[in-house]
């Protein structure tokens, strides 16, 4: 289990935003380095394996249906997630926002969101490390995040950590049956987020 293949040491936010309106492919970036999108590392070339593509859309339907008409919207890995506290930007592999701010149609940026309540990633062997880690951390340091989700692509496996009151962050395992995403207010199912997904 790495890290994100490091492909730019040492630059500043607004040469890494600069470079991003340019580039090929996606990167994130933290504390002057520019990572690999883990769509685009060395073993998923092709932009990801097939199983983390149906666990990502699996999991942005659900959340779609079940939020219906409120004013939260889904966003999965096009959009880009700007950590305020640390100058970090992300693509997360799905998310959700509630915020007026971020939904607001006349924002200069339409490309990036800040105010996520949930933040879900799904796992690889390159990433894994650095999303319950580091990347981890860095969500950590946003006031509106309620929950963060990690998915397995071993096996059905999903980890919803919650905030708590204090601040603190207590996580939970899932490995079948019913699961609640309480900063939404929904319901699914372990089977449903891994609907059509096969394991050898």
């Amino acid at each position: 289990m790495g890290v994100p293949q490091k492909a730019v040491a040492w630059i500043t936010a607004p040469e890494y935003l600069a470079l991003e309106e340019r580039a090929s492919s996606k990167h994130e970036y933290l504390d002057g380095v520019i990572y690999a999108w883990q769509g685009h590392a060395p073993e998923a070339m092709a932009g990801g394996t097939r199983r983390h593509n149906a666990i990502c859309l699996n999991l942005a339907v659900t959340l779609r249906q079940r939020l219906g008409a409120t004013l939260c919207q889904v966003f999965m890995s096009d959009v880009r997630l700007h950590v305020v506290a640390r100058d970090a930007y992300f693509y997360p592999d799905v998310a959700v926002t509630c915020s007026a701010q971020d939904l607001d149609d006349d924002a200069s940026n339409q490309s990036e969101f800040r105010e996520p309540v949930l933040i879900a990633e799904v796992l690889s062997e390159s990433t894994e490390r650095f999303d319950r880690g580091e990347k981890f951390s860095v969500y950590q340091q946003i006031a509106a995040l309620q929950e963060y989700v990690l998915l397995s692509t071993g096996g059905r496996k999903v980890e919803v950590f919650r905030k708590q009151g204090s601040g603190e962050w207590i996580g939970s395992v899932y490995l079948a049956g019913a699961l609640t995403l309480e900063s939404l207010g929904i319901e699914t199912s372990v089977e449903a987020l891994y609907d059509s997904v096969e394991f050898r």
